[in-house]
C-alpha cells in the first residue's frame, strides 16, 4: 500500500490558487483576487521549506550521514538534491520566483502593493510542487 503525506501549507496554497482563478474579473472581486494570489505565493514557499525540512528529518532518521545542510533555502535545497543524486533545479527560475516572494516579505513601502498575477501564483505553486516531488520520498496528497 502506498504512503501518502499531506501538508496543510500545500493544501492552502493550492486552495488560494484555485480561488483566485475562479473569481470573476469584476472590480468587486479584485481585492480578494490579489489576496489569494499573495497567499498562494507565500504559502507555496512556506510549503517548499516545510517539505524540505520534513524530508531531511525523515532521511536523517534512516541515515546517520544525511546532513547537516546549510541554512539558506537555496543552498540547503541544492545540497539535499546533490546528496540524493538528483539534478539541480533551474537556478534562473528559482531566483526569479523567489524575487516575487521577496517583494511580499520585504516591501519597499507599506503603500506600494506588488502587482502580482494569477499566472505568477500558478508558476510559483507549480515550481514549488515540482521541486518538492523531486526530493520528497513519498507521494503527496493535495486536498482542498
Amino acid at each position: 500500500m502506498p504512503t501518502f503525506y499531506r501538508f496543510f501549507t500545500l493544501d492552502d496554497a493550492f486552495a488560494f490558487l484555485l480561488e483566485a482563478k475562479g473569481l470573476p474579473g469584476i472590480p468587486s472581486a479584485a481585492r480578494r483576487k490579489k489576496r489569494c494570489v499573495r497567499a498562494c505565493v507565500l504559502l507555496s514557499w512556506v510549503a517548499l521549506e516545510e517539505c524540505l525540512d520534513v524530508a531531511i528529518e525523515m532521511r536523517s532518521r534512516r541515515q546517520r550521514t544525511f546532513g547537516p545542510f546549510p541554512v539558506p533555502l537555496k543552498q540547503r535545497l541544492w545540497a539535499v538534491l546533490a546528496a540524493l543524486g538528483k539534478a539541480p533545479i533551474d537556478d534562473t527560475q528559482f531566483t526569479s520566483l523567489r524575487a516575487i516572494r521577496n517583494k511580499l516579505t520585504h516591501p519597499q513601502s507599506a503603500r506600494n502593493e506588488p502587482a502580482l498575477t494569477i499566472g505568477q501564483a500558478e508558476t510559483t505553486f507549480g515550481f514549488c510542487m515540482a521541486t518538492i516531488r523531486t526530493f520528497f520520498p513519498f507521494q503527496i496528497d493535495l486536498q482542498f
